[in-house]
């Protein structure tokens, strides 16, 4: 899968499409995504050539819903042949596909969320016959949250309500949600009703796409130059210019393009699932990737719309109290898999209800949205961070022979050991949410509970311990050396009593907190859980590359960083095509080049820079936005330099 070509602002491949390329090439502007199919390849199944609309869910069984796909609306048959070349242009993205004859340009118009648009520029001699019909056959193939699963079955969720000439009408089969495709032909800038292309020529296919009530966007004379347009002033904001090898500049822009893609920057009423817009993994629904992963880009980088995805979760806490009430606990209980509608959608006991932690991490976002923002600590924030606290007060047992209070059956990130005491993650997390609570409520009662949960440390090795149980499991066979993921080729029962980690656990307990632990505190979880780390999530590379960069361990930090970087790029997984773009890996990346190589952080008002810079990057250079002022941050290998920009 290394045939994918990387220059600073353009991706291409020469050969056929595949799904690996259909997720390379995914084009969106964060209200709809479009995988990088073929038009001029026929659909051999329902749920192929994959669309999606943000916030559009369908239930598939009682109290499960699923990301709806939307049918095929760019299919438009052009002469003969299939694709030879694709070629995405980072600057402006635009997809174009090339075969014998024609160019084929497409966009989704980050000017007008509404519109897609395709332009076939005909070179063939001799007339062109075009084949074009509407997809209405389309269908969803829901993913099981069992990864060992495989999925055949598909499922109806979109029917036809009307069909003519240039309107598709289709509406969700149980909850009645419409959504309309109109469509406009041009030919050489003029409306086309006809069949046959004299050449050379110009086609033009313009789909606009409206969900519910939404009426039409005004239409502009040229949409392809307002996306242009659209695009320069998200790269003005948004772009990181770094002195690197051009495949390094153009994978890491690769990064903040799908970000950008991937985020309807606008709508506080969507959140950014686990695959974006790229595929239908996990049913669409958002975790703890969006908060602790991603939202650090968008606070600093596109704050209105980190505000709008700190909204979103600040309007399902009264469904996170509900689910709180439903597990016979107290406050509120965020879902780990959250749908459109924050109902829990994990169908996995082990992973729903012992993945606590999701809880709070979401108010460590809202925290970290405060800080770097400047915005203030609202009342309803405030109700959720003493609603969360509720809920930890509740989780919790208290053990009167060792005077602290205990989590029982909980997961941190890592989940290959099991559902554990005392997870080390899960109880700093908890105590920091209670906190954050006692900020701006005193309670001598939840003080007490913060200052007695266990936090597990070894004084002697100046060790965080991951859990009580940890370190009594069986080390894991030299046999295993990498390839398949464990969980592929063992068993889950006898994974889960193996000394080894699916991904960070402690290591990101480091980086989300780079003030409270003292170097010798970082250094020891890095020596004791690293070489314990299998990496077979792809959130585990680029916290490594944080902390590593943070620690001065350059050859490891670059080593981890590259493996987060290309993580698609490369299929460094091998399910890229199967499975999309790994959202979470593409914030990590972020982070582990602008909090661990750049060191930028800020707390109490103070903004620091504190450049650890690898070798094989020599500068970094981005705008950001601190408390309401934007500015400008350079660095090199002997420091860095801050100015205010207008």
């Amino acid at each position: 899968m290394n045939d994918i070509r990387i220059s600073p602002w353009r991706i291409e491949h020469s050969g056929a499409a595949s799904d690996y390329t259909q997720s390379i090439f995914t084009i969106g502007n964060g209200y709809v995504g479009v995988r990088g199919f073929s038009t001029q390849e026929a659909k051999t199944s329902p749920c192929d050539h994959a669309l999606f609309r943000a916030g559009l869910y369908e239930q598939v069984k009682p109290g499960i819903t699923d990301l709806v796909q939307l049918p095929d609306v760019l299919h438009l048959r052009v002469g003969e042949g299939d694709v030879l070349h694709q070629s995405l242009d980072l600057q402006t993205g635009v997809l174009t596909q090339e075969w014998e004859g024609v160019r084929c340009e497409r966009m989704a118009s980050m000017a007008d969320h509404q519109l897609i648009c395709l332009k076939w520029t005909v070179d063939a001699i001799g007339p062109v016959t075009l084949c074009r019909t509407w997809d209405t056959g389309v269908r969803n193939l829901p993913v099981h949250d069992d990864q060992m699963a495989s999925s055949t079955e598909t499922v109806q969720l979109l029917e036809t309500v009307q069909t003519t000439e240039d309107t598709l009408r289709m509406r969700t089969i149980h909850n009645h949600r419409s959504i309309a495709f109109h469509q406009q032909l041009l030919l050489n800038g003029q409306p086309f009703l006809g069949d046959t292309l004299p050449t050379p020529c110009v086609l033009e296919k313009r789909i606009r796409i409206l969900l519910d009530d939404e009426a039409p966007n005004p239409s502009v004379p040229d949409p392809w130059e307002a996306n242009r347009t659209a695009w320069a002033a998200l790269w003005r904001d948004c772009d990181i210019q770094l002195d690197a090898s051009d495949e390094v500049q153009g994978a890491l822009r690769w990064n903040l393009f799908q970000l950008l893609c991937n985020n309807a920057a606008d709508d506080p009423t969507v959140s950014i699932g686990a695959r974006g817009l790229t595929h239908g993994r996990y049913k669409g629904n958002t975790f703890w990737d969006t908060d602790i992963f991603l939202f650090p880009f968008y606070c600093w980088q596109r704050p209105g719309a980190a505000r709008n995805l700190a909204q979103y979760r600040l309007d399902r806490l009264d469904d996170a109290k509900a689910l709180a009430k439903k597990q016979n606990l107290s406050g509120a209980r965020y879902p780990w898999m959250c749908s459109t509608d924050g109902l829990e959608q994990c169908e996995s006991w082990d992973i729903g209800l012992c993945e606590t932690h999701i809880t709070a991490d979401v108010a460590y976002a809202i925290d970290r949205y405060t800080q770097i923002t400047g915005q203030p600590v609202t009342a309803k924030m405030q109700e959720l961070f003493a609603e969360t606290a509720r809920f930890w007060r509740s989780r919790f047992t208290w053990e009167e022979a060792k005077q602290q209070y205990s989590s029982f059956f909980v997961k941190g990130p890592d989940e290959y050991c099991g559902a554990a005491v005392n997870n080390t993650y899960t109880n700093y997390m908890a105590r920091h949410n209670v906190r954050l609570a006692l900020r701006h409520q005193p309670d001598e009662a939840l003080a007490q509970f913060a200052d007695h949960i266990a936090i597990l440390y070894d004084e002697g090795r100046e060790l965080f311990l991951q859990d009580e149980l940890f370190e009594r499991l069986e080390p894991l066979p030299s046999r295993h050396e990498g390839g398949q993921p464990l969980y592929k080729t063992i068993c889950f029962d006898r994974m889960q009593r193996y000394r080894a980690l699916k991904q960070a656990d402690l290591v990101q307990l480091m980086v989300l907190f780079p003030h409270a632990f003292t170097t010798a505190q970082k250094r020891a979880v890095w020596d004791f859980y690293e070489p314990l780390t299998v990496h077979d999530s792809t959130l585990s590379f680029g916290v490594h590359a944080h902390l590593a960069f943070q620690l001065g361990l350059m050859e490891e930090g670059w080593d981890y960083f590259e493996k987060s970087l290309f993580l698609d790029l490369r299929d460094v997984l091998s399910n890229t095509g199967r499975e999309g773009v790994h959202m979470a890996a593409l914030g990590a990346s972020w982070q582990a080049i602008i909090y661990g190589a750049l060191g930028l952080w800020t707390e109490n008002g103070q903004l620091t820079v504190q450049p650890h810079l690898p070798e094989a990057i020599r500068s970094v250079s981005l705008c950001v936005y601190h408390q309401g002022q934007r500015l400008r941050i350079t660095a090199d290998h002997n420091g860095a330099h801050i100015t205010k920009e207008a």
